[in-house]
């Protein structure tokens, strides 16, 4: 798998000038300016950023820090197509909210923005 991209530096800097200017919810409207400059720095890339739905067919996804992300179900009538969680949470790196199971507006909010990326083959 192709090293993951890590937008939490670019994030964190554009997060306290929108709070100071009263911007109301900074740092949701900061991932989606992230969200919008990886789309223009790479644009044959799948992202996807707070407010955007992720197609059925993306089954796996880096989140802001590069931390991977998989869909339960890809199937579209399942009940868990919705449903993220990260495989390798290490609770030592990671905070504890990130163990659980995440729905995809929340995923996007708290972990966004994130970009398809192909699972790994064993």
């Amino acid at each position: 798998m192709a090293k993951t991209r890590n937008d939490a530096h670019l994030w964190a800097c554009m997060t306290p000038p929108l709070k100071a200017a009263g911007v109301s919810e900074a740092e949701t409207l900061a991932r989606v300016m992230v969200a919008v400059v990886r789309r223009e720095q790479a644009p044959d890339g799948a992202h996807f950023g707070p407010g955007d739905d992720i197609p059925y067919d993306v089954t796996t996804v880096s989140d802001l820090d590069g931390d991977i992300w998989q869909r339960q179900s890809s199937d579209p009538a399942s009940t868990q197509r919705d449903h993220w969680r990260m495989p390798d949470h290490d609770p030592n790196e990671h905070e504890g909210a990130a163990a659980g199971v995440h729905l995809t507006p929340h995923l996007l909010t708290a972990y966004g923005p994130v970009t398809a990326v192909q699972p790994k083959t064993r």
